[in-house]
């Protein structure tokens, strides 16, 4: 494939395709639509994939596995997707860019490394997945072959691949047999950015409040939020929960609970009430059970709260344990969750030192724009040549 960019000693030119349209809000919570929007800082991006896939397919794949009670998802089938995306396949290895980025969309990605020099950017590995979230295990094991098949040409073939945590790097290469040098792990960034700080020292003490944003109530640990605050309470701490984005299958009323159900970040209205109740938070407290990553940990420590966790998928890599938060391990119970909270909250020294230390983090690293600063530099490093633009940000690991 000719670059562009060599002919006209301009900068480097990008492509980019994700699973869905990168330039709507709704696709994966905006992550494609920030890392878009932070690359075009520093690169020509064009093309940008729209639809990446032929009308039929979401269709298709749908019906399939809702047939096959999620055994079969054609998604990892190349019989399908090649079918599916040759269009997308065709407009990116004739629109003469330099590099192709790849945002979690495997299949399309195992094609386009045979054709164009392609940086594969994903949260989670198939092989981290595969037994960990719910929704993979379902897979046939045959099909889940194929799928890991897929996933290690990405990883293997591609000029490198870009993962933003710990767990996931490791993965790459210990599941995948990806070159070590060709898996760089670069921290993403916030979807939601606090334009200005409650001071950590000057938040009220009468009342500890606690946010809980998951959109999956069991799998972000609703109920063990709940049990925890229930037992903060039986210990005669003043404590109040605020809970976006999911509820109880069952609905009901919970003291010391306020249930705001999901909120919109494209309405205004809804925007604002979700940056005030961050702003209004002493802690994040997400005991999620399953994460490859957990983006909202970032916004969390753009608000400056320490966020509270279990240890578990790539979470480590978005709260330094007795730095920014305090992470348990898998299967910790709510009395454990109290016992962190009240030794954090109790502590006023410690709790305000570890909420600026989120808050630097968040402004350091936590970030699109250190992201697609980094991503820059790996990209001239391995292409072996410049953009004529200045770097936008200083590149942060």
């Amino acid at each position: 494939m000719r670059r562009s960019s060599e002919q006209a000693g301009g900068r480097l030119r990008l492509a980019f395709v994700c699973a869905g349209d990168p330039k709507d809000v709704l696709t994966w919570s905006g992550t494609p639509l920030h890392m878009l929007d932070a690359l075009a800082r520093e690169f020509d991006v064009a093309p940008v994939i729209r639809k990446p896939w032929a009308p039929w397919f979401d269709l298709v794949r749908r019906g399939v596995r809702r047939l096959s009670r999620g055994a079969i998802d054609i998604y990892w089938w190349p019989l399908w997707t090649t079918l599916a995306a040759s269009k997308t396949i065709a407009d990116i290895t004739t629109s003469g860019c330099d590099a192709v980025v790849a945002v979690a969309i495997t299949p399309i990605c195992a094609e386009l490394v045979k054709h164009a020099p392609t940086i594969f950017v994903s949260d989670a590995t198939l092989a981290s997945m595969v037994d960990y979230n719910p929704r993979h295990k379902a897979l046939a094991p045959w099909l889940k072959k194929k799928a890991s098949a897929l996933e290690s040409a990405c990883i293997q073939k591609a000029s490198f691949s870009l993962f933003p945590s710990d767990w996931a790097s490791r993965s790459a290469v210990n599941d995948h047999g990806g070159a070590p040098d060709r898996v760089v792990q670069i921290p993403w960034g916030a979807n939601l950015v606090a334009e200005q700080i409650v001071p950590p020292e000057s938040r009220p003490t009468g009342e500890w409040r606690l946010l809980f944003v998951g959109a999956n109530w069991a799998g972000k640990g609703g109920d063990i939020a709940l049990e925890t605050v229930a037992e903060m309470r039986r210990r005669g701490h003043r404590v109040h929960l605020d809970v976006v984005g999911s509820r109880p299958p069952q609905p009901t009323q919970v003291e010391g609970v306020t249930f705001h159900g999901f909120l919109d970040k494209n309405v205004p209205a809804d925007d604002e009430r979700i940056k005030s109740l961050f702003a209004g938070a002493h802690v994040f407290f997400l005991p999620t059970q399953f994460d490859a990553l957990g983006i909202v940990f970032a916004e969390a420590a753009s608000f400056a709260l320490p966020a509270v966790s279990y240890r578990t998928g790539g979470v480590p890599s978005m709260v330094i344990d007795g730095e920014t938060g305090v992470l348990l391990d898998e299967g910790a119970p709510p009395a454990a969750f109290a016992d962190a909270l009240i030794d954090l909250l109790s502590d006023r020294r410690r709790y305000v030192q570890m909420a600026y230390a989120a808050h630097s983090l968040s402004r350091e690293r936590l970030n699109w724009a250190a992201w697609a600063a980094a991503v820059r530099g790996e990209i001239e490093a391995r292409l072996g040549r410049e953009s004529t633009d200045p770097p936008k940000a200083a590149t942060q690991r």
